[in-house]
């Protein structure tokens, strides 16, 4: 008698069970860019002169003082912002006080650090660093503090308000002084904050004129 051959029996899924997905290639793509695109960063700092490394430091530097201010303003309840955002460089194990740097955030590629004012009639106020070329092709960073000197209507651009700043700081950024901004630093922040105490932005522009050299002067649109 002829042997009967067994049909193999297909599985079905039970309704609503999802099908398997395909397994992937194993392949090294994330890896390898990622290294590629650190000796591409490397390797534009080298063209242009810059030194990204210091950069890193210099930026951590400012990050850690700046956010040591804001903690110290918000103890008044004046509130500061800093950028970029501590949601992005920090790690907080107990906010807003003990926190880490992140790794994974790339401190060489900040140009700017700031700290603004938000308080109701501080509107403009900011301290601001930041990395610029001169015409010969050196890396320098310069500070300044920016205020508004008031509003103005213009027939074509509407209300325009008058921006003011003084020049705080100002090296190669491979020299910069940290002693030197400390010092800086130290004096903003304390006339800053006393005239927070005395709900008096006039007496601490007053200090800006005085102690600090003219930066430059700009209209720029006000929000109403």
């Amino acid at each position: 008698m002829p042997r009967r051959v067994a049909r193999k029996v297909n599985e079905v899924p039970e309704p609503g069970t999802p099908a398997p997905e395909p397994s992937l290639a194993d392949d090294r793509f994330v890896d390898e860019l990622k290294a590629d695109l650190a000796k591409t960063h490397e390797e534009a700092g080298a063209k242009t002169g810059e030194d990204l490394t210091h950069h890193a430091e210099l930026n951590k530097r400012l990050l850690q003082d700046l956010w040591e201010v804001h903690n110290q303003f918000e103890e008044i309840g004046v509130h500061l912002t800093i950028d970029p955002s501590q949601t992005l460089f920090a790690t907080f194990a107990e906010y807003p006080v003990k926190w880490t740097f992140k790794e994974n955030f790339d401190f060489g590629a900040v140009k700017t650090v700031e700290l603004l004012d938000r308080a109701t009639g501080w509107v403009g106020f900011t301290l601001r660093f930041w990395y610029y070329r001169t015409p010969e092709g050196r890396s320098r960073l310069r500070g300044i503090f920016e205020w508004c000197d008031g509003e103005s209507y213009h027939r074509y651009s509407g209300w325009m308000r008058m921006m003011s700043q003084a020049v705080l700081y100002d090296a190669p950024d491979d020299e910069v002084d940290v002693r030197e901004l400390h010092r800086v630093l130290k004096d903003i922040v304390v006339h800053w904050y006393g005239a927070h105490l005395e709900r008096t932005p006039e007496t601490f522009v007053a200090h800006l004129k005085e102690k600090y050299p003219k930066g430059a002067s700009y209209a720029k649109e006000s929000y109403r």
